[in-house]
């Protein structure tokens, strides 16, 4: 758990954003838990370090903001805005942190098991189909993140949500049991490649044929 340090900042918009960030601030805003909503702004270079730090955990991760005056709010971070070229932050919300709460979240997907799986051994390959899964759960006991195995997994198999062990109180509400991860046979992909390039290259002189009639 890291601490941030925040100051309140005044007024909103787009012009006082661009302020803040001249100025070496990170806008972000603090709400949830029944209280107001505050404005707040953060050092952008502490903001860097502490994504460098942290990762891809950062949203899993409980952090404490500290305010003026040494208040402190446990928090968890709910939404990042970045710039749309350079991925730098740009504006970050902070939810207050209640630990019996039941949140939504996004959570990596790991796949482990590749040195076991005999689809590999067999010339396979493993195809990740989704490395997030949005799950349901106490705030308080957020997984790190989602293990998928493919140890067991043969060529043409694949693993699928139903099929795994969730942390206890963790639960993913989707009306389709979603495929997380596959193990594909490489010789038949390359397969599928050249037979779609002998059929684009049999089409365009069909193609061009069908125009030089139209000409005519």
């Amino acid at each position: 758990m890291a601490e941030i340090n925040a100051e309140k900042r005044d007024g909103t918009g787009k012009g006082v954003a661009r302020q803040l960030r001249r100025d070496g601030r990170l806008p972000a805003v603090l709400y949830g838990a029944g209280k107001e909503n505050i404005n707040l702004s953060l050092n952008a270079r502490e903001w860097a370090a502490l994504e460098a730090a942290q990762g891809a955990h950062l949203r899993t991760n409980p952090q404490t903001l500290i305010l003026a005056g040494g208040a402190r709010e446990l928090v968890l971070l709910r939404g990042r805005q970045a710039h749309p070229v350079t991925s730098v932050t740009e504006h970050v919300d902070f939810l207050r942190f209640d630990p019996e709460r039941r949140i939504t979240i996004m959570i990596p997907v790991v796949i482990v098991g590749e040195d076991e799986c005999p689809g590999i051994k067999r010339g396979g390959m493993v195809q990740t189909i989704f490395r997030e899964l949005e799950i349901q759960c106490r705030a308080g006991s957020i997984p790190e993140q989602i293990t998928v195995s493919v140890a067991n997994l043969e060529i043409g198999s694949s693993i699928h949500v139903n099929d795994i062990t969730l942390p206890p109180g963790v639960e993913v509400h989707s009306e389709d049991n979603l495929t997380l991860a596959a193990v594909v046979g490489m010789q038949a992909e390359k397969a599928e490649d050249v037979e779609g390039a002998e059929a684009g290259a049999a089409a365009e002189p069909a193609a061009a044929a069908g125009g030089e009639e139209a000409k005519s």
